[in-house]
């Protein structure tokens, strides 16, 4: 094994709650001035767009979502919409404790470290102001890619940029958007993380391989 592949949400961060997503959704619909129920579908239903990158910038993405409101949204608002996105990407990307540990410990060890997170366009600039981005080499993000999990070339694009082979990476990840069984399809052995408190379950219910609840617990499990 000579490189480490990481999830970003729920892996190397914690998964925001149910109700935190909601409470977001819903002050940006207020910031908006547009009913809550129909801009939370049209977050929704951009979902996939948003991903890969479709919307330019934040402004544009919360845009396009509103647009799915039968009022018109407040162009005035929509600034303050912005922050609100930004504030709420800012927190979700808060390290879990024993992350950046857990990384520098791989590093020493000789691992290269990847990244591979679907997330929207603002999340790779707020990013490149963390601590967690000096540490890891090859930081893939869907919306710059075009790609998303669980698209093979998305896995594939970060093998190559690790210089590693399928057999030599190993992706560690919550089992969010199909990712799991994607990895394993291609050859890449997988570790799924969970953590008691995660209501994102999805494949994590169905995963009958390896498991941990803690980052630092990948330190135990390669020396095995």
């Amino acid at each position: 094994m000579k490189a480490i592949l990481f999830d970003l949400f729920g892996t190397l961060v914690d998964n925001m709650t149910n109700a935190e997503v909601e409470q977001f959704r819903n002050d940006v619909a207020d910031a908006l001035e547009v009913d809550r129920g129909e801009f939370s579908r049209g977050w929704s239903a951009t979902f996939h767009d948003r991903g890969i990158g479709k919307y330019g910038s934040p402004k544009e993405m919360i845009a396009a979502a509103a647009l799915n409101c039968s009022s018109p949204y407040s162009v005035t608002g929509l600034e303050r919409a912005v922050e609100i996105r930004r504030g709420f990407s800012q927190r979700w990307l808060t390290p879990r404790t024993d992350a950046m540990s857990t990384i520098h410990a791989l590093r020493q060890r000789g691992f290269k470290i990847g990244l591979l997170s679907n997330c929207s366009n603002e999340m790779p600039e707020i990013w490149e102001t963390l601590d967690m981005a000096k540490v890891i080499d090859a930081p893939l993000f869907s919306c710059r890619e075009g790609l998303r999990k669980p698209m093979p070339e998305f896995f594939l694009r970060a093998l190559d940029k690790l210089q590693v082979t399928t057999s030599e990476c190993l992706y560690v990840a919550d089992g969010d958007n199909g990712e799991m069984a994607a990895a394993t399809a291609l050859g890449i052995p997988a570790i799924l993380i969970r953590s008691g408190d995660d209501e994102f379950r999805q494949e994590a219910e169905e995963w009958d391989g390896p498991r941990i609840e803690r980052l630092s617990e990948l330190l135990h499990l390669i020396e095995l």
